[in-house]
């Protein structure tokens, strides 16, 4: 049983493994024999080996970036460990971007899907085995003679929204799975083969009622300047708490859920529809709006130079150290600053280029926008450029060249083995290096280090606001607001939307402003799943470019097909692994597998 119940049964010492001491220099036994009493201790007015247990539970948060076909629980399942592979983000298994490499694993995924037997970010075992840890440490945290007694208050409520956040990923993958409570399980008890899924209903609710109860007894948020110093910078707090319960609702109000394709089936969402959760969800964004804490940074590289900014306000902490690898990793191959090769790992779509509008605020497909099919580049959304290598932006003091033959399209294995799919290299968490002779360091760290991954942002907060409040009672003045301010600091001119758009057409505006804003930030991937358009938009072809040069020095752009990538109905929800339903029956699969 032990092999199959991993998000039950990890054992104290998997855990204790990876907690550093900070009691005494040298341990009085060996890691691997300390227990319970040791981590809890009833000596320890500190409880420092506690403390730790609790920081141990925020490194299960995924990371981002380029995590997935990692050989790991975030990546594809059975990816052999120290296999050499290409990792990749995961907006790759989106309509907005595929990998560059043809030999990389993610094409397995693009072209056949997952299921139970070949699962995909299969994160089951590894949030269950956060959850348990924040069990045992509120099953255990009063044995400790805490002197200092606002620590114990945090960190039990820190264990509870962590907890809760665990359970939110559980959700968005599969629907409503089974709920512990605040219980330990042994791997050899009985009561394992009669866990059940609970509703998604329950499950929405239990997650909510936690993030309320512990929202005011977490630390105070640290103002702006403090940020960079404070020593529990990142951890748990209001502002945090807050946005999370934002998007729980907002993931709870989304068609995908909301209402089920399978009323019958308590675990895949609710029976009815209901507006009153589309409600829920603008109260809860608002919520953190009215904080106060949070702002929009009126230069977008801030997010990706500086950690402690007005801007983020959720993310999985770690090593704080920054390099320059992720450049590499996303630039086109034909930069090679201390000769390094670049390795232009992944290939945006031409449909996500296209998503962009022109900087008049004017969708390319708008007759009056200025768009021009033979200088497509030109006059676009500022960030256009911010995201995407197209040809001819400037990038470390020469152009990009995605052309036929181009530096950075070589069609010559030997001068670049991986090549761009679609006439596009991923420029997203790039510091702006155009007129640089080297790539800036950045959060990204390579060799191990897992950098500060931002998961939720004060732009999002923002559109959770707008798409909720438009879906519940139209396009209001304050959905124009909170919309009109990130087009604003985009860049756009004029960034005011045109008066009186209906409700379909604001769902529209908002929908690719979420695109083009949060890109690659593992938003995009969750959001066609949840509006139920993934087999639409990601289940048909997928375009890029073939440019070529003329001798004017002119270029032709011509579309090209890339990929259909194979999407069914029962993909809008992750299969349980089969190692779950094999041994437990109670845990039922879902449908369509």
């Amino acid at each position: 049983m032990k092999k199959h119940y991993g998000w039950l049964s990890l054992i104290l010492t998997a855990i204790i493994f990876t907690i550093p001491s900070c009691k005494k220099t040298f341990e009085d036994k060996p890691l691997q024999l300390l227990t319970e009493d040791f981590i809890f201790d009833e000596n320890d007015p500190t409880g420092t080996q506690a403390y730790w247990w609790v920081g141990n539970i925020y490194l299960k948060i995924p990371s981002g970036y380029n995590r997935m076909l990692g050989g790991s629980s975030w990546g594809l399942n059975g990816t052999p460990r120290g296999t050499k592979i290409s990792l990749v983000p995961l907006e790759c298994f989106s309509d907005d971007a595929v990998p560059s490499a043809e030999g990389n694993e993610g094409w397995s995924i693009i072209r056949g899907g997952y299921n139970p037997l070949f699962t995909f970010d299969d994160n089951w075992g590894n949030c269950y085995s956060a959850i348990r840890a924040a069990n045992i440490f509120l099953n255990n945290y009063q044995r400790i003679p805490w002197a200092d007694s606002t620590r114990k208050v945090w960190l039990a409520n820190e264990a509870r929204a962590l907890r809760a956040y665990f359970y939110y990923e559980l959700i968005r993958r599969y629907g409503g799975v089974p709920m512990v409570g605040d219980t330990v399980f042994d791997y050899h008890d009985p009561e394992l083969l009669n866990v059940k899924r609970n509703s998604f209903e329950e499950c929405v609710n239990y997650i909510v009622s936690e993030l309320d109860i512990v929202k005011d007894s977490l630390r105070a948020d640290v103002p702006l300047g403090g940020r960079t110093t404070d020593p529990n910078f990142g951890r748990m707090n209001k502002s945090i708490v807050l946005a999370i319960k934002a998007k729980v609702l907002l993931l709870a109000a989304s068609p995908l859920f909301n209402p089920s394709s399978n009323p019958d089936k308590p675990y895949t969402g609710y029976p009815v529809y209901s507006a009153e959760r589309w409600k829920a969800a603008a109260d809860a964004a608002k919520a953190v709006m009215d904080l106060g804490n949070y702002d929009l940074e009126p230069n977008r590289y801030t997010l990706v130079l500086q950690r402690a900014n007005r801007e983020h306000i959720f993310f999985r902490m770690s090593d704080p150290r920054t390099d320059n690898s992720y450049a590499y990793y996303m630039s086109p191959p034909g930069f090679k600053p201390a000769n390094r090769n670049s390795e232009g790992r992944v290939s945006p779509t031409q449909e996500f280029v296209d998503a962009f509008p022109m900087k008049n605020g004017k969708a390319i497909t708008d007759p009056s926008s200025g768009y021009n099919p033979s200088n497509p580049y030109a006059g676009r959304d500022p960030r256009l450029e911010q995201t995407v290598f197209y040809n001819g932006a400037k990038w470390l003091q020469r152009p990009v060249e995605t052309f036929e033959g181009g530096k950075d399209k070589p069609n010559n294995a030997t001068l670049a083995p991986v090549q761009t799919q679609t006439g596009y290299y991923a420029k997203k968490f790039c510091a702006n290096d155009s007129s640089s002779a080297n790539y800036t360091n950045t959060f990204y760290r390579d060799g191990g280090f897992i950098p500060p991954w931002c998961i939720i942002r004060y732009a999002d907060i923002l559109l959770m606001y707008a798409e909720a409040k438009n879906e519940y009672s139209g396009p209001d003045a304050s959905v124009y607001a909170a919309v009109e301010r990130i087009r604003q600091r985009a860049g756009l001119s004029p960034y005011a939307l045109p008066a009186g758009l209906s409700q379909d057409q604001m769902r529209d505006v908002v929908r690719n402003e979420r695109r083009i804003e949060l890109a690659f930030e593992e938003q995009r991937f969750w959001d066609i799943r949840r509006w139920k358009i993934a087999k639409s938009v990601y289940g048909t072809t997928l375009h890029g470019v073939t440019i070529t040069k003329n001798a004017n020095g002119m270029f032709n752009y011509s579309p090209k097909d890339v990929t259909t990538p194979y999407f069914t109905d029962a993909m809008y929800l992750f299969p349980v692994a089969i190692k779950e339903t094999q041994v437990n029956p109670g845990i039922e699969q879902n449908p369509g597998y």
